[in-house]
């Protein structure tokens, strides 16, 4: 199927059969793979339906108040981005990608393929999100984050429970591949988490961390100089 609304502005051009609802606009020169949903309502407003005469593309093109892609973006095939989504310019996104209702993404962000952001998530400017991350409502990263593949988060420390609380990522921090960061953790600006690591205490600025529970490994510089020289091809990292 391939619905857009008469609402919705559109300057970017779409490889294949889409849905774009409600006020949604998507900027200059962005594509839209196959099979895309943009402006996806909310879970109440669906429960909402009265379905009489079954489904109708109108009544949730009716009910959706519409996301915001930038200019310049790519978002690949079979991604679902909610209503009320603000995305800036040049944001990528790979196959299959969950973008919730209130999400922001800043500017040159890219998004791996099934990775999904499961509620109001605040993503910042030129952050990598690799494939498989899980990031649930109230999480935060900020710009120039780098979170590896297979990475979750957390926003329950007694599950489940009717409280939530984000983990907030500082600007330039790594997050190594199948780690779990548990909220309300912070991890500081700088820092690294380390591959299969588990978090539960907050990471000052500019450590690295690894293990499980997560414990000071050495110093974000000592990491930059063994980092130099494994991209130098030296032994000894």
């Amino acid at each position: 199927m391939h619905f857009i609304s008469t609402k919705a502005r559109v300057k970017g051009f779409f490889e294949g059969d889409s849905i774009v609802l409600g006020p949604s606009a998507i900027g200059a020169k962005s594509l839209i793979g196959r099979n895309v949903i943009v402006g996806y309502p909310v879970r109440r407003k669906v429960q909402d339906f009265s379905f009489s005469k079954g489904f109708s593309i109108e009544e949730l093109d009716w009910t959706s108040a519409g996301a915001k892609i930038g200019n310049n973006c790519i978002i690949r095939s079979g991604t679902v981005i909610y209503e009320k989504v603000v995305i800036g310019d040049w944001v990528e996104t790979g196959h299959n990608v969950l973008i919730r209702e209130g999400c922001t993404v800043g500017n040159r962000t890219r998004i791996g393929s099934s990775a999904q952001l499961d509620g109001t998530v605040n993503i910042g400017k030129s952050v990598s999100i690799q494939s498989n991350a899980y990031l649930p409502h109230l999480t935060v990263i900020e710009d120039d984050v780098f979170i590896a593949p297979n990475v979750v988060f957390t926003n329950d420390l007694y599950p489940p429970s009717g409280r939530r609380t984000g983990v907030v990522v500082g600007k330039g921090a790594v997050i190594g591949a199948n780690a779990c960061i548990v909220a309300p953790a912070r991890i500081g600006e700088g820092s690294v988490v380390g591959a299969g690591s588990l978090v539960t205490k907050d990471v000052p600025a500019g450590m690295v961390v690894l293990g499980a529970p997560a414990k000071p490994y050495i110093t974000k510089s000592e990491y930059n100089t063994r980092k130099t020289r494994w991209e130098k091809g030296a032994k000894g990292t």
